[in-house]
């Protein structure tokens, strides 16, 4: 890892999993359905586009996988010492513990059947290829998704809930200002102020989303750039 990767990933997690952590328990169910909630699908698509798709039920595979990885100590310290987006991490954290899993799988028959041969899943079990694209587009969904969700929240917690619903009245829907105007009763230079203060809102959810990913505070723009592209 270079030095400037060094810069952008301190030793220490300050990121919203980084304070989970030190919730204990509770800070690790918060996580666990996080991971879940943006990064099932993509993991979903790993495992559909492989041969590992048809060898168990994929339900089981990822709940395994989460179950044992999730639980370690040092899981998202490694991570962070990584250098790479936790989409990525997790995805390679899943290719290694299916490895695992099929030569335990092994071990145990060659156990029943007096069979001492191991082969190497490598040689059998064919690894994703140029899957990029496709896993990137699921997660930007997600991420918008959970986003839109957070930003939600903020709002209403606020009491900004004509706000955000004028957002997707207009963003979403495609309804004009002049439209939200009627609807919600405001002069249409109003609606524009509503509509930005929930976009506003938006952008910091997803922004802070990004950062939970492992991006730098400064590559935000550029990563928001290859969302975009990646929802073509």
């Amino acid at each position: 890892m270079d030095e400037s990767q060094k810069d952008h990933f301190p030793p220490t997690l300050h990121t919203w999993i980084g304070e989970k952590i030190g919730l204990g328990v509770e800070g690790r169910d918060d996580i666990n359905q996080y991971i879940m909630e943006a990064y099932e699908p993509p993991l979903r698509i790993y495992l559909r586009s492989t041969s590992w798709g048809n060898w168990q039920d994929l339900d089981e595979i990822i709940n395994g996988f989460l179950a044992d990885r999730l639980d370690r100590e040092d899981f998202f310290a490694k991570w962070q010492a990584s250098g790479k987006r936790l989409r990525h991490w997790l995805i390679n954290a899943l290719h290694f513990y299916l490895k695992e899993e099929w030569r335990r799988e092994r071990r145990h028959d060659a156990a029943r059947l007096g069979d001492g041969g191991e082969e190497d899943p490598g040689a059998i079990v064919q690894d994703p290829v140029n899957l990029e694209q496709e896993i990137n587009c699921v997660w930007a969904k997600s991420v918008i998704a959970a986003a839109c969700k957070d930003a939600e929240a903020s709002c209403q917690a606020d009491g900004l809930d004509s706000h955000w619903a004028l957002f997707i009245r207009h963003y979403l829907d495609g309804r004009s200002y002049r439209d939200c105007a009627v609807e919600f009763n405001v002069d249409p230079k109003r609606c524009a102020v509503m509509a930005r203060t929930a976009t506003q809102r938006f952008r910091q959810a997803l922004h802070q989303r990004l950062q939970d990913d492992g991006v730098p505070a400064e590559d935000l723009d550029h990563e928001i750039m290859l969302l975009q592209e990646s929802l073509g």
